[in-house]
């Protein structure tokens, strides 16, 4: 499931965690639309009813899929849903809320949802399938990790580089199905990337770094060091998935 959350290689092969066009041999961008809110903590209970009503509005419309995270680990008050977005030209005419409600019923809902809020940010991502892994089952999970890596100014092919020949190698010895990683476009900070590792339990958090079980400790160290020179901070946070506040796609077809 979070396979559709930010970016993923199978994400797009539907549609960037959401867009897999494709025309002739060559494959389309991969982009999603994410929206990073932070509610009012009075106010849960209303937020999540006022993401069912978005979520029946969005399904009306006919848009394929609408997922909402809560984070559990980090921000306690933040949800992000992602939207998957073929072309931009998507977001010119009615937004899914006009057309499931007309523009009075949509200012109605949007009003209702924006009182409990304290924030809300939008940006456009890109998958980077080169560099993430996709495990063959669709079933990846309940949680997830989010990192968000803030990189040197400069230094995006050398982090690219980095993924692909370092990082992507130990988490595949370390038996990491999946991994995907994006970057924010429009409306985020370019030096940024994000990765998305998926996980069924929580308890697999208890293994503790992943490059310290593919490669021993002196080689992660080495690998740190490597790291050290490209990036210069990380951000962790554990999401969960929400079903019950989202619009699920549905399965692939059959082949």
């Amino acid at each position: 499931m979070l396979r559709k959350i930010l970016g993923g290689a199978s994400v797009f092969a539907l549609t960037v965690s959401l867009s897999g066009i494709s025309f002739a041999q060559t494959p389309a961008p991969q982009w999603s639309l994410i929206t990073f809110s932070q509610i009012k903590p009075d106010f849960r209970m209303e937020y999540e009813a006022a993401q069912k009503e978005l979520m029946a509005a969005y399904k009306k419309a006919g848009v394929a899929s609408r997922i909402v995270v809560q984070t559990i680990l980090g921000d306690l008050t933040e949800y992000t849903s992602i939207v998957p977005l073929g072309k931009y030209a998507e977001l010119d005419g009615p937004g899914p809320t006009v057309k499931a409600l007309g523009e009075a019923g949509s200012q109605r809902l949007l009003k209702k949802a924006g009182a409990y809020l304290n924030s809300v940010h939008r940006v456009t991502a890109l998958a980077m399938p080169d560099i993430s892994l996709e495990g063959p089952s669709p079933d990846a999970g309940e949680y997830a990790m989010v990192t968000t890596w803030r990189l040197y100014p400069g230094k995006g092919a050398d982090f690219t580089a980095f993924m692909k020949d370092d990082y992507v190698p130990a988490m595949k010895k370390a038996e990491v199905a999946n991994f995907w990683v994006s970057r924010p476009v429009f409306g985020g900070d370019l030096d940024e990337r994000f990765t998305v590792r998926p996980m069924h339990k929580l308890a697999e958090l208890d293994a503790g770094p992943l490059t310290l079980k593919a490669l021993g400790a002196d080689k992660a160290r080495e690998l740190g060091m490597k790291q050290s020179k490209i990036v210069e901070s990380t951000h962790f946070r554990v999401v969960r998935i929400r079903p019950d506040l989202s619009l699920m796609p549905g399965p692939p077809p059959a082949k």
